[in-house]
This record gives C-alpha cells, sequence and structure tokens, in this order.
C-alpha cells in the first residue's frame, strides 16, 4: 500500500510560523494586506474576471494564515493578559476585515459568481477563524458595553446575510455554521466561550506546544460532548475546532523549532485525531447540516500534519483540494514578511538610530579613515607598551594576512619592523578583541537595508493588477469603470436579486454585455451552462504607430492578422547590405541627405534572387507553409515583420584615425554596447569610441571619444560613458566621462594590480560603475566624484589569495537596479557560479542553489554568455537565467531561494525554429514577464509564462548568424515612442557598417 505524501501545506505553515509568530506589529501586518488589496482592486473591474478572483482568494488566504497564529496567542484564564496584548491584533481592527471581506463578497457577485469554491471555503475558513479569535479576544474596546459588542456583531450577521442572498442555493457546511456564529454573538457575545479545562490550561504558541499537554488527549477531549449528553451544540463544536487547530499547531511548531527530540508528538496526534472524529458523533447538530460534511472540515485540518487520515472531503463542496492559488497567496506573503517588505523597524527611529551608532563606531575602530572596505569589521590589541587598539583594515592595509576565522586563531604574528600607529613604538603581536566582532555579528542582521526599502517602496510591480491601457481616442475611464464593484442595491427588494449577474441585465448595467441584436449573442448565459460567460471588453487596446508605417494602424486594428498567415519570406536570410546592393532605399530628397556621420534607414525587404541560402524556406505556388512542430510558436506575420525596422549606420569615421592605419587587425573590429536605462549605443574600436542615439530613425550621433590609449571595455548609460584603457604592460586606467555636461571634469581611476579587466557593468542610477577582474575579483568605483575603490574578493571564504580563479566573465543589474549578479565558470570543471549583490551593494554571496556545472568542450567553447536576475512580484519567485555558448549548456530558468530550475529548449529538430545551446545573449523585460534571448543563428526568442509548466517559446525576429560568440552583437529592452522594443545591433568590420533593429514587444493577453 502506498504511503500517502504530505500536505504541500505544511512545510509553508512552519514558514509562516518562524515569520509571523509572537509580532509586535501585527495589527500593520493586516492593515497593509487590506491596504493593498485595496489598491489593487481600482482596476478589477477593467481587468481580467480570474485575476480578479485570484486576488480575493489570497486576501482571504492570507488573513486567515495570520488570524491562525492569532487564536494560538490567546493566553489562558491562568496567564497573565498583560504579557499577551502587545502580540495580539486588536479587537476593532479584527472586526472592521471581517466586515470588510463581508462587504467584498457581497458588493463584488458579478465577479464572483461562478467561483463557488471561494466562498464555500475559503471565506468560510477565514470568517469560522476571526470569529472565533474575536469571541475570545481578551481585551475588546475599554469603551464598548455588551450591548455595543451586540450590536457590532449584529451588524456583521446582517451584512453575512447580504452574501447569502446575493448567491443563493445551497452552501456549504462551514459557512452555515459561520452564519449560526454570528447569529449567536449577536444574542450574546459571550455565548460561545472555551469549555471550562480549556480555558484554564490551554498553552499559546510563546510556549512549546509538544509534546500535548493534558487538556489535548483524548480523556479531556471526551469530556467537551460527553455520549448522551446536552449543552450548546455549536460551542461544542468550536471547542473541539480550537483542538483539531492546537494539535496541527503542535506539529508546525515542532518542524519549525527545528525540533530533533523524540516526543512521540505522530501517535499523540493521531490519538487526538481520533477522539476528535469520535466526539463529533456526539452532537446534536440541526437537521440542515450534514454530519458527514462537518467531519469532513476536521479530516481535512488533520490531514496537513497526518496524510494517512481517510479524506471524507466532496470535491465540488467543500474545497479541501489544495488549490495553487492558496499555495501562491501564502509563498508570497512569507515572501514579503522575509524581505521586510510588509512592515520592518524603520519607522521606529530611537531603535534604528541605536543600532546605527554602534555598527558605525565598530566600522570607525576598524577603519578610523572611514573607508569601511572590509564587510566584517575587527579590532586587535598590539603588545605595544600602551595596549593600544588598532582595526582589522589597518592591519591589512599594513600588508598583515589576516585569518579568515579569527576565532579561531585570535593571535596574529607582525612582521618584523612593524609599528604601532598610535604611538610609533615596535610591536611585533596582535590579539584579537572578540567583542567588537561578536557584537557586529548579532546586531547588524536586525539593521534593516533603509536604502533598499525606500527605492523598493516607489517600484511599481507591487501589485497583481496593472492599469488597463486606454483605448485610442477613449476617454480617461474606461465603460464600466465605476460600475462592477460599487455599492449593491437592496437585494431585498429586488425580486431579480437571487438570479446569476449573467441573466439580469437590467438590474446590473453593465457594459460588458453583448447585444442582444448583435449576430454572436448566444443569450442569457447563467453559471450552470456549458459554456463560460465571456467578457466583450478588451482586455488590451494597441495603439497605433502612425509614425513608422502608413498603412500600420490597420494592422493594429485587425490583430487576429498578425498572428496568422506567416510568411516564409520572412525566414530569409537579412541581403548583403552593400553600398552597391539594389535593395537598398536612399534618400530621394537633397535637403534630407544624411551627414558624413548620418546613418541611413533601411527598410527590411526581402531578397527575390534565387539562391541557396541556409536561412531560407522554400516557398511555391502549390506549396503551403510548414506547420509549426510542438513546443514553437513561432509567428513572424507581414505586418509583424513591418513593424520591425532595420536602420543602417556608417563606421568608416571609426578607421580615419592615423593610428588606425598603423595598427593591426585588432584595431579594427567594431564592439557594441547598448544602453539599459536609455537609448544610447556604443559602437567602439581600440582608438575611437563613438556614441549613438538608436532612439531616433535614423540614428544619430551624439559624441566620438578618442581614448589615449588602446580600448578594452566600454559601457554607456543615459548620462555616464564608463572605459577602461590600458597598455602593453597591462596597466589599466577606468575614465567615466559625464555626457549631459561636457565641461565635467573626467573621472578617472589609475587601477595599479596586474589583474586584466574581463566585464563591465554601470548600475540603473549610475551611482556606481563595476567591473570584472580575473582570479573572481569584483571592483566598485564611484562614477560620480574619486574616491577609494572598493574590491570584493568572490573566493575570499574558501582560501586568502586568489591564484588561476577564474575570471568574472559576466556583470549585469537587475532591471530595477536592487541587484547586480557575476558570473564565474572554471577552467577546470566548467561549474558555473553566481553571486549576488543588493542594493546599495555592500555586501555579496554566492547563490549555491543556482551552481551549473557544463562540460568544458575544447572546440566552441565560449563560456558564460549572460546571467540575469529577475525580482519575483505577485507572489511569483525570483528568477535567475543563465546561459552560455557551449555545446551542452542548455539556457535555464532557476529559483534562488529553493533551487529549482528549469531548461529552455524548444522540442522541435528544424533548424529555423531550434533554440539551442549557442546563446549570445539574453535579457528579462523591464516587467519581468518575458525573456528574450538570441541564439547562433541571429534569430530572436521571447520566452513567457516564466514561472509555469511548461514555459512558452516563439520566434519574433531574425538578424544576423554568428558563427561565434562576438562582441560585436548587442541586444537591449528600450522604450520607443511610449512602446518597449527589442533593440539589436550589430556590425561588421569588413564592411564599416553597423546596423540596428527594433523590433516591437507585444505581450500576449492570457
Amino acid at each position: 500500500m502506498a504511503t500517502p505524501l504530505p500536505s504541500s501545506l505544511f512545510p509553508r505553515f512552519a514558514n509562516l510560523w518562524g515569520l509571523l509568530a509572537l509580532r509586535s506589529d501585527i495589527d500593520d501586518v493586516v492593515l497593509e494586506l487590506l491596504g493593498r488589496f485595496s489598491l489593487d482592486k481600482i482596476y478589477a473591474a477593467v481587468s481580467d474576471r480570474d485575476a480578479y478572483q485570484h486576488l480575493v482568494i489570497a486576501l482571504l488566504v492570507q488573513l486567515k494564515a495570520v488570524f491562525d497564529l492569532q487564536r494560538l496567542t490567546v493566553p489562558s484564564d491562568k496567564a497573565h493578559v498583560g504579557w499577551y496584548l502587545g502580540y495580539l491584533a486588536s479587537w476593532e481592527v479584527t472586526l472592521r476585515s471581517v466586515e470588510f471581506v463581508l462587504q467584498l463578497v457581497s458588493e463584488g457577485r458579478e465577479y464572483l459568481w461562478e467561483h463557488r469554491q471561494l466562498r464555500d471555503h475559503y471565506l468560510a475558513d477565514f470568517l469560522l477563524t476571526a470569529l472565533r479569535f474575536l469571541a475570545l479576544h481578551p481585551k475588546a474596546p475599554t469603551n464598548q458595553r455588551p450591548r455595543d459588542r451586540r450590536e457590532r456583531f449584529a451588524r456583521l450577521h446582517r451584512t453575512l446575510e447580504q452574501v447569502f442572498d446575493s448567491y443563493p442555493g445551497p452552501k456549504s457546511f462551514l459557512l452555515d455554521v459561520c452564519k449560526e456564529v454570528t447569529g449567536q454573538l449577536h444574542a450574546d457575545p459571550d455565548s460561545l466561550a472555551l469549555p471550562p479545562r480549556l480555558s484554564a490550561e490551554l498553552p499559546t504558541l510563546a510556549t512549546e506546544l509538544y509534546p500535548l499537554p493534558p487538556c489535548l488527549q483524548p480523556e479531556a477531549i471526551s469530556e467537551i460532548a460527553p455520549p448522551n449528553g446536552f449543552g450548546n451544540w455549536l460551542g461544542q463544536f468550536l471547542a473541539l475546532r480550537d483542538v483539531s487547530q492546537y494539535v496541527v499547531a503542535a506539529s508546525v511548531q515542532y518542524a519549525a523549532n527545528r525540533e530533533t527530540r523524540d516526543v512521540r508528538l505522530q501517535s499523540s496526534s493521531a490519538r487526538s485525531r481520533n477522539a476528535v472524529l469520535t466526539a463529533l458523533d456526539n452532537l446534536r447538530t440541526p437537521p440542515h447540516l450534514p454530519r458527514v460534511d462537518m467531519v469532513a472540515t476536521f479530516s481535512t485540518s488533520f490531514r496537513i500534519v497526518l496524510p494517512d487520515t481517510l479524506d471524507l472531503s466532496r470535491r465540488d463542496i467543500s474545497g479541501a483540494q489544495v488549490d495553487e492559488a492558496e499555495l501562491d497567496a501564502l509563498d508570497g506573503l512569507c515572501m514579503k514578511l522575509r524581505e521586510r517588505q510588509t512592515i520592518h523597524r524603520l519607522s521606529d527611529k530611537e531603535f534604528m538610530h541605536n543600532i546605527s551608532q554602534v555598527l558605525r563606531t565598530i566600522m570607525l575602530q576598524d577603519d578610523p579613515n572611514g573607508h569601511f572596505a572590509r564587510s566584517r569589521p575587527g579590532l586587535y590589541a598590539v603588545n605595544c607598551p600602551g595596549c593600544h587598539l588598532i582595526g582589522a583594515s589597518q592591519l591589512k592595509h599594513m600588508g598583515i594576512q589576516l585569518p579568515l576565522d579569527p576565532a579561531n586563531v585570535p593571535e596574529v604574528r607582525l612582521a618584523p619592523g612593524a609599528r604601532c600607529r598610535t604611538c610609533g613604538e615596535a610591536i611585533t603581536l596582535a590579539r584579537e578583541i572578540p567583542i567588537s566582532r561578536q557584537t557586529w555579528e548579532l546586531v547588524e542582521p536586525l539593521r534593516p537595508d533603509a536604502d533598499t526599502i525606500n527605492v523598493e517602496r516607489h517600484l511599481p510591480t507591487q501589485f497583481q493588477l496593472g492599469p488597463p491601457k486606454l483605448e485610442s481616442g477613449g476617454g480617461l475611464y474606461p465603460p464600466g469603470y465605476n460600475s462592477v464593484l460599487g455599492v449593491a442595491g437592496d437585494r431585498h427588494g429586488n425580486p431579480e436579486a437571487g438570479l446569476p449577474p449573467n441573466v439580469v441585465k437590467s438590474a446590473l448595467p453593465s457594459p460588458l454585455f453583448s447585444d442582444t441584436n448583435n449576430p454572436g449573442y448566444l443569450g442569457p448565459v447563467s453559471p450552470q451552462s456549458p459554456s463560460p460567460y465571456q467578457s466583450s471588453l478588451p482586455l488590451r487596446s494597441e495603439p497605433s504607430r502612425t509614425d513608422v508605417f502608413a498603412d500600420h494602424k490597420k494592422a493594429a486594428d485587425d490583430i487576429d492578422n498578425i498572428l496568422s498567415n506567416p510568411d516564409g519570406t520572412f525566414l530569409t536570410d537579412p541581403p548583403p547590405f552593400s553600398r552597391d546592393s539594389p535593395v537598398l532605399r536612399r534618400q530621394a530628397a537633397a535637403d534630407d541627405a544624411p551627414s558624413v556621420h548620418a546613418p541611413r534607414t533601411v527598410p527590411l525587404v526581402t531578397s527575390i534572387e534565387k539562391g541557396k541560402s541556409r536561412w531560407r524556406l522554400k516557398f511555391t505556388g502549390s506549396k503551403k507553409a510548414p506547420v509549426a512542430a510542438a513546443g514553437d510558436s513561432s509567428s513572424l506575420s507581414s505586418t509583424g515583420l513591418e513593424a520591425q525596422r532595420l536602420e543602417e549606420i556608417p563606421l568608416s569615421a571609426l578607421f580615419s584615425t592615423s593610428k588606425a592605419q598603423s595598427r593591426g587587425k585588432l584595431s579594427r573590429n567594431i564592439n557594441v554596447y547598448l544602453s539599459h536605462n536609455s537609448t544610447l549605443a556604443l559602437f567602439w574600436t581600440q582608438l575611437l569610441i563613438h556614441v549613438w542615439d538608436v532612439g531616433t530613425s535614423p540614428p544619430t550621433m551624439t559624441r566620438a571619444i578618442l581614448p589615449e590609449s588602446t580600448c578594452i571595455l566600454a559601457a554607456v548609460a543615459k548620462t555616464r560613458l564608463a572605459y577602461v584603457i590600458g597598455t602593453r604592460d597591462q596597466k589599466l586606467t577606468l575614465r567615466i566621462v559625464n555626457l549631459v555636461q561636457p565641461t565635467t571634469n573626467v573621472v578617472e581611476y589609475r587601477i595599479p594590480s596586474s589583474l586584466w579587466c574581463k566585464s563591465i557593468a554601470i548600475d540603473r542610477q549610475e551611482h556606481y560603475v563595476v567591473v570584472g577582474f580575473e582570479n573572481s575579483t569584483v571592483r566598485f568605483f564611484s562614477a560620480r566624484s574619486m574616491e577609494q575603490p572598493r574590491e570584493d574578493r568572490l573566493h575570499a571564504l574558501y582560501h586568502a589569495d586568489c591564484r588561476h580563479c577564474p575570471s568574472v566573465d559576466t556583470l549585469a543589474f537587475s532591471n530595477d537596479g536592487l541587484v547586480l549578479l557575476a558570473s564565474t565558470r572554471s577552467s577546470r570543471t566548467g561549474l558555473i557560479q553566481i553571486y549576488l549583490w543588493r542594493y546599495p551593494f555592500h555586501t555579496f554571496q554566492e547563490l549555491t542553489t543556482c551552481r551549473y556545472p557544463v562540460p568544458l568542450h575544447e572546440s566552441e567553447d565560449n563560456g558564460v554568455s549572460s546571467a540575469s536576475f529577475r525580482h519575483g512580484a505577485n507572489g511569483e519567485e525570483s528568477l535567475v537565467c543563465v546561459t552560455t555558448w557551449t555545446q551542452s549548456g542548455t539556457p535555464v530558468l532557476m529559483q534562488p531561494q529553493d533551487g529549482y530550475r528549469s531548461e529552455i529548449r524548444t522540442d522541435v529538430t528544424g533548424r529555423h525554429s531550434r533554440l539551442g545551446n549557442r546563446i549570445q545573449c539574453a535579457a528579462f523585460s523591464p516587467l519581468g514577464t518575458e525573456l528574450v534571448m538570441v541564439n547562433d543563428k541571429g534569430h530572436v526568442f521571447q520566452v513567457s509564462n516564466l514561472n509555469s509548466s511548461p514555459i512558452d517559446i516563439r520566434r519574433i525576429a531574425s538578424s544576423k548568424e554568428l558563427p561565434a560568440k562576438s562582441d560585436s552583437f548587442a541586444m537591449a529592452f528600450m522604450n520607443l515612442s511610449d512602446e518597449e522594443h527589442v533593440v539589436l545591433a550589430w556590425a561588421d568590420s569588413i564592411r564599416a557598417t553597423g546596423w540596428v533593429k527594433k523590433v516591437p514587444l507585444t505581450s500576449r493577453v492570457r
């Protein structure tokens, strides 16, 4: 017999236990959940119905998780209530939260009608938990009399009755019980108190719930509902539900505490479960409540920790099966709490100020100059007559190698001739003062990163539902914006209030309904109809682009034609763009003739010559286009290709210098770089750098810079250009030029070490220029003023000195600018390692879950081509994408938190549709919903549904075929004319010509 699988809810409950238990800001957590939902639902009227339903489910699941732990925090009668008040949500906030949810469900009838599980399972579970917490709350508002509390519960009871009237038909057992509870609390707020023994002996989560106390043992459970006994069946039911909740919580706490003691919790929990199920038979429930559903609710709860419990749930009513929406909601709450996004201590000014002062004092003792170069400061006492103190950074500056773990090696022998920096006396020994290091290790994790929090607060990705796009020529508000979630009418006085919202057109006027005179109208649709109701309101309206092509507006109005009738000529090889080529379109007017640096705009046309191009699919009048294979949804339609502009740039001026004529072949190689926060691009050689603005049509050159020596690396941002020059003796210099204010002095850093540079990046805010070197070394240079650079050695935890360690192949900032990712690949084992910095980039860590072994091959192995990071949003996990130019390194998406990875590959064998393993470049879209990459054939692939399985891969464009990984090809996302584009740029050194291709990226509505 197969062993039952554990519930997928259990590990999430264990995570939430550690994040939500005994928090003093629980009121703020609840208020933030409600506030975020309120701002999210603003656009629900014009968004997807399923998205809004998932939004409501997420709120209900997260609130239930909060109040589940709140119920376990209620103290017993013997405990001192004052000790727990700081960890309990207030009575007023809890009651208003319940009322908010009930009004939300009542007024959202039009959108929530079809989702019965939302009401019968998620709503009922939350209501029963929150109402139980309200009934047992030890601190009701002091200004409320029992009469006032009855009136508040009466208001809840009336609102719940409105929910029942809004959704006629049979209800689940738990929802009927909720109505019974509000009715009794309305009559007597103290009528549902705990039995005396439970009230006096129940523990709280402030103590250990395991082993199970006597009040949760079978003997005490049998006293709650004795055989042939009488009493309040509802109070007995809620008491037994409390027992089941504590039994489940004991196992969750055991796992959250990583307990190893054998307390026989599994067997004792099974005995308590059997006692609860036996006691349920003694309850005298009303006849309209099915007993089998009552038992099913308990079996569902016990199955979280006891998977061998018999499953008695009815799938169509109880909703006992764990839904992905529930798991996503719990994961999203865990992520917000873990990353201190929900509530943090930043607002406690005195607390934060004192912590900052303590840490700054330790850092100043380590380095009085204030450079703060070390990530972990230290303090040493030297054996001079005054026993003066000296910081670890000062010792390192004197050339003294310190141990990686000072706790194991507290004393350090100094080199002969060393002298104390305070008194100048000779010193030979330094001994660590551990209190400084220990204080830092204990206090520093408590300091939230104020800079990161302040930046993340202004990110647009914190909500699940985004604003809709306005239709062309439309007003400010789309139709039906105020009619979906408005205040509901009086359903008691409306004879049609019990009908489905799709039928009652006159009672609920909405532009979402089709016209009955429309030939496509199918008549009234009920929730029970086999065909689901579909709104005729478009989810997205794409604006026309009359500035690009005259007939493109007509194509935008007919979206369906974009993805149909693929034209095979779009798969042909790009034509040879020589000056004598007949396919190039010249400027006709003399006043529009380009200057010496102005490019020529080349419309994308297809060659009609007969040839055996490897990129060309043959089409004749009698043959049809080949059907795309499974796994490839490529679509290069005629309209889509018209929107892809290919523009030519003359680059002969790059070779006009006198030095270029005397240098070798390498000096004539043209490198390409595209900015990630502007429309600037670099076309550069070793001797000259050209800055182009590719946002204009045609592109225009804005700046030419002549390096004093050989240019090795270059990068450009919105306002700054950074480039590294070197000499034959490997002396490097980094120069940072302000492109907006030419009179500003150039920031210049001379790099003294012999390490050669391999990669470069500029952060989105242009505060830092980051350069990757050999031997796994990364250096941060201030971009705005001359400051001491900071060096991070990625292998510092493994050995004191790197020799023959891998180079930093790639450096890339995330789209929000809060994360820097670096990658290395071992030349001996082929192992790819990923390192991460978070804003403000003071410390780094290796993402060990993202290690990716790729076997080494002697031929066509060009290592890592890209490593990029995407922040998780809307409950989705963060992602790391790693691509290589190798024979066996498949592009892969990895989740840093748990190490889960999925390969990006197309299940086709065709030459034109195969993604392959040789990837030139890859990047996430600005919103992180899609990924675009270019392979060795020059094909551009768009990858969507990144957190789903399977992911969706489609080819959207073609560019230049690459025989090897090239520095003369680049790709980036840019916002051109208020529309998101994938911009490709490449250069041909022989022809002294560059090309820029702009591909509009239109996300498909899912």
